[in-house]
């Protein structure tokens, strides 16, 4: 059952106590699907700061897979075999050498000919130092301390001479897939994955046709731990009837290859290439487009201009114009950019990996897609109808030019721009395990089924959004689950907004905050080096309305440093945000060094103009852990009111000088914040609050909930120290209530009635009681001093 649910009677009276204060394939014999359904499970930490938890049950049904693993730790699963090997040489000074390396990268000393490979080799390595359970144990209460794999992560497509093989692990891999044709020699195998990931997808190339192929998945942790699945069976055929299979080039001419026989399936049987054309031009519906292993290269050399309008001057790899087209289908292959320099998506359109505009009906699956161009979107999906799934593709973007960070702009793995009919209703777009090997701003968005994805963020400008849900005025959001989220750099954000019924539940995030400055790029206002896990924003003086976002379940860790900003949560409050659920989630976020102080697992953020009239926020069953601050109230980008947190748990850890469990800052005031039965752990206390940067008119409040026990249907009336009516009802059925109820407000020391100002005395607080309190049932009247949980029996 949902907390906010147990919590449903209390939460009934807090407005009274805040104002009293003041896909499956229809070829299943060649593509194989797992169960996308496995959900993960997130347990508690311990207290020890190394936290053991709960992982996706890998023993489920995984579609094509029947196999059970020997190993004791592993029953029934996909394991076959286990062992050890050496560890991956990762120490401090190894750490320490990648981060300066990343956070020297400098916009004005990249040339237009730099080397992609090179750049990017430079994130890797960051990435493998920082990244993950081993860089980063608090992250084992979502991965747990054991390697094995997910069955609802599996899927295969066997073609002609090639196959993809896609599998997920626990915890990440180095993975690679051991193959051959008997089951007792598997001599040959897949290049290794570049670094560690939860997801791997490989491809067998030039595999012997119309023949039983048996391969495994093997995986090995950066502690040495290794794992191999049991062995499946491939088919290779050709995956099509010869009527309806045509192979490409064969007797087409190109680029652009234009695809137009209805109904078929086009097999490549060598590496194509182009330069200012599209490579391959679909211009007929019910087509598969087979890369066989093979290699698209695009955007071959230098081009001055492109236009995505045409297919002669797209300079892109696949390519769709024509509202007429339908059931396009791209699989099994590489689709590579080959120029340096070049300048695309926003202004001029082109240079895509695949441009599909129009297009009804759209799969994208096993695909290898790298890219460097300025500006670039590499999937662009513009305008598609009916439903689109992309799933278990690997791209990687090698380049860091952001001409215009603005809206539908910047770079992005993948872009899907709506018409105003689809993005005002719900679509049926699904993403779900793509790994997103890093993107230099934004990664996923605009559909309904978000899942199982693993996105790598390197931001190089504001607001780079790992993962964007469709979001439209009175349009269903849909869903946003399993998903894992890495990020660093100029300014990130994990999961950003929408309008109506967001569930977001489940997710890993992991932030690295670095010092870039200005290097990257620059803005005169606004965050820099600032990384954020879920965020919720008004513009302007407010008014949008947003309504019942969830966020549940997940877990957000971060590393703050350099002076920083880090925030596990900025959700705002306005009159027109409501039911707005932050439950259940483990956020521990800490500086490692003193100058960083900006960093928080939640900030209370919301629009100013509209404060006295904020919807709460709720926060119910949260467990906070900072050695810098538990919760800021407010900071630069906002002030929010009515941020209500029930049954936190909130956790000091480490020795930073300057902690604080509640810290008050951005200016102005902000007020009608409430904990319901807090709970402090390791230093943290409920008086221990930094009026950092505010107004004397700031306040938060105490309350516990009172559990009262008496005849069904009792009436009950409860009155606090000032003789003031503060609950009015009657116990239920079962003759019982929980009511929270006001012990005190803490308010700055220099508080008086009308007087505003900053607060000077910024460590002193004044404390204001509202307890005991007179509670009648019936005709039993009795007095209770509400400074803890407490039951009473009339």
């Amino acid at each position: 059952m949902r907390a906010w649910i147990r919590c449903a009677v209390r939460v009934v009276v807090l407005a009274s106590l805040v104002s009293g204060c003041g896909s499956e394939s229809t070829d299943e014999a060649r593509r194989g699907t797992g169960d996308v359904g496995v959900e993960e499970d997130v347990s508690e930490a311990p207290d020890d700061g190394v936290m053991d938890g709960g992982e996706r049950d890998a023993n489920s049904d995984g579609g094509d897979v029947d196999a059970s693993g020997d190993d004791p730790q592993r029953p029934g699963g996909l394991v076959a075999e286990v062992w050890s090997e050496a560890p991956l040489a990762i120490d401090d000074a190894r750490r320490d050498a990648a981060r300066r390396a990343y956070q020297a990268l400098d916009k004005d000393t990249l040339a237009d000919g730099f080397d992609p490979d090179a750049f990017y080799e430079v994130f890797n390595e960051f990435a493998l130092t920082h990244f993950g359970p081993f860089n980063q144990p608090l992250l084992e209460a979502s991965t747990g301390d054991a390697v094995n794999f997910v069955a609802g992560g599996a899927w295969h497509y066997a073609s002609r001479n090639s196959a993809t093989i896609a599998f997920e692990t626990t915890r990440p891999v180095i993975g690679w897939v051991e193959w051959g044709t008997s089951a007792d020699a598997l001599d040959e195998r897949t290049e290794p994955s570049e670094r560690p990931t939860f997801l791997q997808m490989h491809h067998l190339r030039e595999l012997p046709a119309d023949t039983t192929i048996y391969v495994r998945w093997v995986g090995r942790d950066v502690a040495g731990e290794t794992i191999a699945s049991v062995v499946h069976e491939l088919q290779t055929a050709d995956p099509a009837p010869a009527g309806e299979l045509i192979e490409l080039p064969g007797n087409l001419e190109g680029p652009p290859y234009r695809l137009e026989q209805s109904g078929a399936t086009y097999l490549l049987t060598e590496d194509l290439s182009g330069a200012q054309s599209a490579v391959v031009q679909i211009a007929a519906s019910d087509i598969t487009l087979d890369l066989n292993g093979h290699t698209i290269t695009y955007g071959q050399g230098s081009i001055d201009a492109t236009d995505a309008g045409h297919a002669d001057q797209a300079a892109s790899g696949v390519w769709v114009r024509s509202n007429e087209v339908s059931g396009v289908r791209v699989f099994n292959g590489r689709i590579i950019e080959g120029g340096v320099g070049n300048s695309g998506a926003s202004s001029s359109g082109g240079l895509h990996a695949v441009y599909l505009s129009g297009v009804s009906d759209v799969e994208l699956a096993g695909l290898e897609i790298a890219y460097q161009a300025a500006q670039i979107h590499a999937v662009h999906l513009r305008y598609p109808e009916s439903e689109v799934e992309v799933h278990h593709n690997r791209l990687k973007d090698r380049g860091y030019v952001i001409t215009n960070r603005h809206g539908s702009g910047g770079g992005r793995p993948l872009q899907i721009t709506d018409t105003n009919a689809n993005h005002a209703r719900p679509n049926a777009y699904a993403l779900h395990h793509n790994l997103v090997l890093r993107t230099r701003q934004n990664g996923l968005r605009q559909a309904n089924t978000i899942t199982d994805n693993e996105i790598y963020v390197d931001s190089w400008s504001t607001n780079s959004f790992a993962i964007q849900p469709h979001s439209a005025p009175d349009t269903v959001a849909g869903e946003v689950l399993r998903n894992k989220v890495f990020m660093s750099g100029y300014h990130s954000i994990a999961v950003s907004w929408a309008h109506l019924d967001l569930e977001v539940a489940q997710n890993l995030v992991q932030m690295e905050g670095v010092s870039t400055e200005s290097r990257r790029y620059f803005e005169s206002w606004g965050d820099m080096d600032s990384l954020n896990g879920f965020r919720i924003t008004n513009y302007g003086g407010g008014g949008q309305v947003r309504h019942n976002l969830a966020y549940r379940d997940n877990v957000i860790v971060g590393r703050a440093r350099g002076g920083g900003i880090m925030r596990g949560t900025e959700l705002f409050s306005d009159a027109t945000i409501t039911e707005t659920h932050c439950d259940g989630n483990l956020i521990d976020i800490r500086a490692v060094d003193e100058v960083t102080l900006d960093a928080a697992p939640v900030v209370t953020q919301g629009v100013h103009d509209t404060r006295p009239a904020h919807e709460p926020t709720y926060y119910i069953d949260n467990h906070l852990r900072s050695n810098v601050a538990l919760v800021r109230f407010g900071d630069s980008y906002g002030r929010g009111n009515r941020h209500t947190f029930i049954n936190p748990r909130f956790e000091k850890v480490g020795d930073h000088p300057d902690f604080a469990t509640f810290i008050f800052d951005g200016g102005y005031e902000s007020y009608d914040h409430l904990l319901i039965d807090p709970v402090f752990e390791g230093g943290a206390a409920v008086d221990d609050v930094w009026w950092r940067r505010t107004s004397k008119r700031s306040y938060y409040s105490v309350a516990y909930t009172l559990r009262l026990e008496g005849e069904a249907g009792a009436p009950v009336q409860i009155d606090d120290v000032d003789g003031e009516r503060v609950f009015e009802g009657q116990l239920d059925e079962a003759g019982l209530l929980e009511v929270p109820l006001m012990q005190m407000t803490i308010r700055p020391a220099e508080w008086e009635e009308g007087a505003g100002g900053a607060v000077g005395q910024v460590r002193d607080h004044q404390k204001i009681a509202h307890t005991p309190h007179r509670v009648q049932v019936g005709e039993e009247v009795r007095e209770v001093v509400i400074d803890s949980r407490k039951n009473m029996t009339f």
